[in-house]
């Protein structure tokens, strides 16, 4: 009984792999690595909110590799990249477009199979 309860609580393959693309993204923005630093203020955006949304994409990550949270986290994660993919599409930043579209789909699957 207790490995079926384990099995039930244990996240897909493909929702670890895809906490752990967020996880880094989240880790670069709230490092913050340079690339990411110069790709905000670009924007016009702060420090801080490229914290909050670093951390966001962390929790977020975190929450969709746990089953009973995984919704939470897809919702987290999702509103993250339309937020981003917004930018990106409105500041010209065509080569981030599709990599965050694809994460984008890809937070979306944590709807399907989460309790």
């Amino acid at each position: 009984m207790t490995s079926l309860l384990r099995k039930r609580a244990a996240p897909s393959l493909w929702h670890t792999l895809v906490g752990l693309a967020f996880a880094s993204a989240g880790i670069a923005k709230l490092a913050p690595m340079e690339a990411e630093a110069a790709l905000f203020k670009s924007w016009g955006w702060t420090r801080n909110d490229m914290q909050i949304m670093g951390a966001t994409e962390l929790l977020g990550a975190a929450l969709l590799v746990t089953r009973s949270t995984q919704k939470l986290g897809a919702l987290l994660l999702s509103g993250t990249s339309v937020c981003l993919l917004t930018a990106e599409l409105k500041h010209k930043n065509d080569m981030l477009v599709t990599p965050r579209a694809g994460l984008l789909a890809a937070a979306m699957t944590g709807f399907i199979g989460g309790r």
